[in-house]
């Protein structure tokens, strides 16, 4: 609730893979000042819920902070599947890079798909 007024929401209605969904919106203000950028770390964030079952159906995340010492730029994006009684990732995506001082630059982007659960 602290950081709530950093952001601009938006709720619609949209399909996902072919299922109504309700997409909920968040990104951050383009008026912000450097101060109050400084503190948040979301950029923006869709998230897609089934309409009949309010389930995450899928989340796209883009995240990054410049805090002097370290500072993180990421994007990710994870899609959702039933397994049983239990919601699980069934793809993530990555793409990535951070920096902590007296360290070399880290890069990375990767996919993965997760499958063949067993209990």
């Amino acid at each position: 609730p602290d950081v709530a007024v950093y952001y601009d929401f938006l709720i619609d209605q949209a399909d996902y893979e072919g299922k109504p969904c309700y997409l909920f919106s968040i990104k951050a203000k383009e008026s912000l000042s450097a101060g109050e950028r400084d503190k948040i770390v979301i950029d923006d964030m869709i998230t897609w819920f089934d309409a009949k079952t309010m389930e995450v159906m899928a989340r796209n995340y883009s995240l990054s902070y410049d805090a002097g010492a370290y500072d993180f730029d990421v994007s990710m994006e994870v899609q959702m599947t039933k397994f049983g009684d239990y919601l699980v990732p069934k793809t993530l995506r990555y793409n990535g890079n951070w920096d902590v001082i007296f360290k070399k630059r880290e890069r990375g982007m990767f996919t993965a798909t997760l499958f063949d659960f067993t209990n």
